[in-house]
């Protein structure tokens, strides 16, 4: 943003235009999106992952990999965290677990740090924002 705002004059602006998102993520302080010819929306990075992302990914490390962890697994994410979670890809130890827009992100971190996490075998976890490639397929269809 601040390199790409140093070449606009004092009040101008500067049009970049791309398909690649994270390239808009990172050098636009502003986004349209343009889908079939048609301006779709156009706002700030977190205002278009607020409103037209898909939520967020949490990402779980399992102590054990097997069926019954797994299961457990995603019951306690629904019970302690949103009821809507849904697995999207198991690989190994390590779980893939869509959240909706509107999960509390505080809820997220007391419960994974809390005793119970340790006890439903969660030994790591990450939490991401959806991405503006996300965004950008979601208002193309």
């Amino acid at each position: 943003g601040a390199l790409v705002s140093s070449f606009a004059p004092p009040g101008g602006a500067i049009i970049i235009t791309t398909h690649m998102m994270l390239e808009a993520d990172n050098l636009c302080s502003r986004i349209a999106i343009v889908a079939k010819g048609c301006l779709k929306v156009i706002g700030t990075q977190q205002h278009l992952k607020d409103n037209y992302g898909s939520g967020y990914l949490l990402q779980l490390n399992l102590t054990h990999d097997n069926e019954q962890s797994i299961n457990s697994l995603l019951q306690f994410v629904k019970a302690n965290i949103h009821e809507d979670a849904k697995i999207a890809t198991k690989q190994a130890k390590t779980i893939h677990i869509n959240l909706p827009r509107d999960v509390n992100i505080q809820k997220i971190f007391t419960t994974l740090y809390s005793d119970s996490a340790a006890e439903a075998m969660i030994n790591q976890f990450l939490i991401s924002q959806s991405s503006l490639e996300d965004v950008f397929l979601a208002l193309g269809e």
